[in-house]
């Protein structure tokens, strides 16, 4: 079913947008937790398209815009993973709000369950993640030789079997898709 491309009326457009992202969750499954995490995702989608801010991504910017932008896009997508992957939306809320430390919980009760919840690799991963989600490294990397780009895709290489090695050795966890 055409939806008339982006040829046509601004108001068309994002209503295209809003269908297109709706269908997506539906089409991931038959619960409230993948039409939410669909409309999650069309909402901001909409929301960049009415602040043209693909204008805004043209321009030079101050170092700390760009990191700004960086963790802008990292919380959207980590509250959309949160949405997707939750039983159901009270569960999926209930998380969010505990991420963001909401919910009241006593330092001792915290320092308790962080443990349980986060083990060392897992902090050294997120430290990895952030570091290597801002542009810092990858700009200085780029003024420097030839020598120290070949090291550095040497490295992202070792990361990359490494990393599918822990996901490959990591516990049964039934196929996403049954869940319908």
């Amino acid at each position: 079913i055409s939806l008339g491309g982006n040829r046509v009326s601004r108001w068309k457009v994002l209503r295209n947008l809003g269908i297109v992202f709706l269908l997506t969750g539906i089409w991931h499954g038959a619960e409230w937790t993948f039409i939410v995490w669909g409309i999650w995702h069309g909402m901001f989608i909409i929301i960049e398209k009415i602040c043209n801010l693909k204008k805004f991504e043209e321009g030079k910017h101050f170092w700390g815009v760009e990191i700004l932008r960086h963790l802008y896009c990292i919380l959207i997508f980590v509250i959309g993973w949160v949405i997707f992957r939750a039983e159901n939306i009270g569960y999926a809320w209930k998380y969010i709000k505990n991420m963001f430390g909401v919910l009241p919980l006593k330092e001792e009760e915290f320092l308790y369950a962080m443990p349980y919840y986060v083990d060392r690799i897992e902090i050294v991963t997120f430290i990895v993640a952030v570091f290597c989600s801002i542009p810092i490294l990858g700009n200085y990397l780029e003024s420097k030789n030839v020598v120290i780009k070949g090291v550095t895709n040497v490295w992202l290489i070792v990361l990359f079997f490494l990393s599918t090695i822990c996901i490959a050795s990591s516990t049964y966890n039934p196929f996403i898709y049954f869940r319908f």
